[in-house]
């Protein structure tokens, strides 16, 4: 058809009368008459007359992904079995290449979202290292340069604060730095494992927020996954666990994962949990500010890896971050030994 004659008929197919039934059902449809069947819509005015039909689903698995329809052969006559066989191994080629640009679209979604993870990394790392090594070890420095001078003075009261002042601070820079190469890599999940990494993770916050009370609840002791499932949780739990440091004002905070069914699926999925009991906030009115608080880089973690996110926060009493993580390639403690050795 022109595009004359195409704008004169209106929009393009919406899926409804025959080419809705196609879209639902897995079976060829063969037509003599497409007026003549049950679930005709008609044609819109300035359609192109058709007659007989021959439509054949495209399908992946047992899953629908469109169709395919032709009308009124050329030679004139019905559509044979033929020709639907003919149309049937055209739409098995047509499913292969759309299965491959929906993977290959998703693959680029995926790709987007882990540059965009990697540079919320970046981001967050030089803010840690100016606005907590650096600032540890100037202070330090300072404190030590007192020191010498009350010590050179003869001030042996004030150079011992001094230096105790000053070691306090190294020691605040060591936990600082330890945290800062956990965040490019955490060699904890090679050697102690998910459970074993996050039991550190609390333990190092909670010496650097001075939080007063830390839980951690989980149910995977001695249980490995895949790597990149690992990495995800950690580094998810590691991005709350600095949110509740920096911004909740907290002095109680609970991290837990527990392995469990989903509810839809029944497949196996992790489910992880950061509690802090602190200030709360007004997520609409903040919300602007989720990139500084790092959320972004945590929905992206999550949706990476095909799980789902949720934030709940209330003024007074504190905020939530709540991770659905699916599990890929579960490996029980003696599955894990079988395959270091």
């Amino acid at each position: 058809m022109t595009e004359a004659e195409e704008a004169g008929i209106g929009s393009r197919p919406l899926g409804v009368g025959i080419l809705g039934l196609l879209l639902e059902s897995a079976e060829p449809l063969r037509l003599n008459s497409i007026v003549d069947h049950p679930s005709s819509a008609g044609l819109p005015a300035g359609h192109p007359n058709m007659n007989s039909f021959l439509g054949v689903p495209i399908m992946r698995g047992e899953s629908i992904l469109g169709s395919l329809y032709l009308t009124d052969k050329i030679s004139g006559g019905p559509f044979t079995e033929a020709d639907e066989a003919a149309v049937n191994a055209l739409g098995s080629y047509a499913a292969v290449a759309v299965h491959n640009l929906h993977m290959q679209s998703h693959q680029q979604a995926l790709v987007r979202g882990l540059i965009h993870a990697q540079e919320e990394e970046r981001r967050s790392v030089a803010y840690d290292l100016h606005d907590g090594l650096t600032q540890y070890i100037m202070a330090s420095h300072a404190h030590l340069e007192s020191f010498r001078r009350a010590k050179s003075a003869g001030n042996d009261a004030r150079a011992e604060r001094e230096l105790e002042h000053g070691l306090l601070l190294l020691n605040k820079a060591v936990i600082e730095s330890r945290l800062l190469i956990n965040g490019l890599r955490s060699l904890a999940l090679d050697d102690l494992g998910l459970a074993g990494a996050l039991e550190q993770l609390l333990a190092d916050e909670k010496v650097r927020s001075n939080w007063s009370e830390t839980d951690l609840i989980h149910n995977i002791e001695g249980t490995r996954f895949d790597k990149t499932l690992e990495t995800a949780v950690y580094r998810v739990a590691q991005e709350a666990l600095t949110n509740a440091h920096k911004h909740a004002n907290a002095r109680r905070v609970r991290l837990q994962l527990i392995l469990r069914p989903a509810i839809r699926t029944g497949r196996a999925q992790l489910v992880l949990e950061v509690r802090d009991w602190g200030n709360g906030f007004d997520k609409d009115a903040q919300s602007q500010g989720y990139e500084h608080l790092g959320l972004h880089s945590m929905v992206e973690r999550v949706n990476v890896m095909g799980g789902c996110y949720e934030l709940t926060s209330v003024i007074g009493e504190g905020t939530t971050v709540s991770a659905y993580f699916p599990v890929i390639d579960l490996l029980p403690p003696e599955k894990e030994e079988q395959n270091n050795e």
